[in-house]
């Protein structure tokens, strides 16, 4: 657990940032690497205590169509992706990270970080499969404004799910998720194989279609293979 989720004294909403992180950390251990000074590397503690524990698979719904809203000022909406469970991606390629770690009270959530990396300046990737938002559009961006432009966006959001608006919140999601409804491969304990997916259920597995059998999973049971 984070520290900002152990100090019971910080206020909901608290931001910190830095220009580069050498243990940053990803799903699956995965680790999050980058170039000093050119990329938003943030968290943001929430006190969604609104939210059941099974619910908050929402704060990744959240978070991400915050970030897709944020990225479409600059980009093409058309082209930006939300892959499950919470990468954002530019067509197949990278540009945001996100991890929303919960802190619990009964059946309730007490408080959330949300940490989001977003490729912004840095121009070069030890992976094909990284974009960021200057290779994107040749156009260097101020960090200090985009991250002001990203929190308006997530409290846009938050808002919504505040009001019980759940059913279009999970819309916009479904409508941005990536490879829905198109044939892909899959790898779980069992081996590879091809399905379809066809969206997210109500705790946030991901469902995918076997011909007629369907299948629901979660995190780290199943991975694309691409």
């Amino acid at each position: 657990m984070s520290s900002l989720q152990k100090n019971e004294d910080f206020l909901e909403g608290l931001v910190v940032y830095t220009d580069h992180q050498k243990k940053g950390k990803g799903q699956r251990g995965n680790v999050w690497l980058d170039e000093p000074g050119k990329n938003i590397l943030m968290s943001v503690l929430l006190k969604p205590d609104f939210l059941r524990v099974p619910e908050q698979y929402l704060l990744n719904v959240v978070v991400g169509l915050s970030v897709i809203k944020s990225l479409a000022r600059h980009l093409d909406e058309k082209t930006l992706k939300l892959k499950w469970p919470n990468d954002v991606l530019v067509g197949t390629r990278k540009i945001c990270g996100i991890l929303v770690e919960n802190a619990l009270y009964g059946d309730r959530l007490e408080n959330s970080t949300v940490g989001i990396g977003v490729n912004l300046n840095q121009r070069a990737f030890s992976l094909p499969t990284a974009t960021s938002m200057v290779m994107e559009t040749d156009i260097e961006f101020d960090r200090d404004n985009f991250i002001e432009e990203l929190l308006v966006d997530l409290e846009f959001f938050l808002l919504k799910l505040k009001n019980g608006q759940k059913s279009l919140l999970l819309q916009l999601y479904h409508e941005k998720l990536y490879r829905k409804g198109i044939t892909s491969t899959f790898r779980d304990k069992d081996g590879d194989f091809e399905a379809v997916i066809l969206g997210i259920d109500n705790s946030g597995k991901l469902i995918v279609s076997r011909g007629a059998s369907f299948r629901n999973y979660q995190v780290k049971e199943i991975e694309f293979l691409e």
